[in-house]
């Protein structure tokens, strides 16, 4: 049964004030909390190492959206303007660096704190061939991948996942804040009450972040055969 994992980490965390990190895991688990909470268990996330998150999804087509939301979660919590300072640039650009993994799980136990199979080695591994550890200047180009046994299919995505990461990464706070709650399916006008602002706000918000685009990807994923 092929099935989806997600592993990111938080982009430059070290640049980060220890308030603000406090504040941004706080933010990650309430997510993860509702992700499982609204699948009953069926998708589920843990939060480690202070800046990495890994998450399960039983169904690998709500692995896209899942991603989708997890970046503009991140990038809706800090409202800020180009830094001079490299590291705190790289965060308010891409927030975290992602990489979905699909595939046969042989275990997925979240009691246990379990992840083992196809798909979380495809992520993980993903995740780790993009770290820059050591490197005085780190230069990103993208921060979404995926990984599948079919590299022809991988490579597919992939260009999918950089046209999203184009949008995404000039995205400002608030508008990454209205792609989140679009990607929850929420309405514009429930967007508005949400954040105190007019409807046409929101729908320039979501013009200028590409959301048409972005809504096309997700459902083209969706229907996607990943058996295959």
């Amino acid at each position: 049964m092929v099935q989806a994992t997600i592993s990111a980490d938080i982009v430059s965390s070290t640049s980060l004030s220890v308030e603000e990190l406090t504040l941004l895991q706080s933010e990650i688990r309430r997510f993860l909390e509702s992700l499982s909470e609204k699948s009953q268990g069926k998708n589920w996330g843990r939060l480690f190492k202070g800046d990495s998150v890994e998450i399960f999804m039983r169904d690998p087509h709500e692995a896209l959206r899942t991603a989708l939301l997890l970046k503009t979660l991140v990038k809706k919590t800090f409202s800020w303007k180009k830094d001079t300072n490299a590291k705190r640039e790289l965060f308010r650009k891409y927030g975290v660096r992602l990489a979905i993994g699909i595939g046969e799980m042989r275990t997925a136990d979240q009691k246990q704190d379990v992840l083992d199979g196809e798909a979380i080695y495809y992520s993980g591994r993903l995740l780790e061939n993009q770290k820059h550890t050591g490197k005085e200047r780190i230069v990103m180009k993208r921060s979404m991948f995926l990984g599948h046994k079919n590299s022809s299919f991988a490579e597919q995505m992939d260009v999918v996942l950089e046209f999203l990461d184009v949008l995404l990464k000039n995205a400002t706070s608030r508008q990454s804040e209205v792609a989140y709650y679009k990607l929850l399916g929420k309405k514009e006008i429930e967007i508005a009450n949400l954040l105190n602002i007019r409807q046409h706000a929101v729908n320039q918000l979501s013009n200028a972040i590409g959301w048409n685009a972005i809504e096309s990807a997700v459902k083209y994923f969706e229907k996607l055969d990943f058996e295959s």
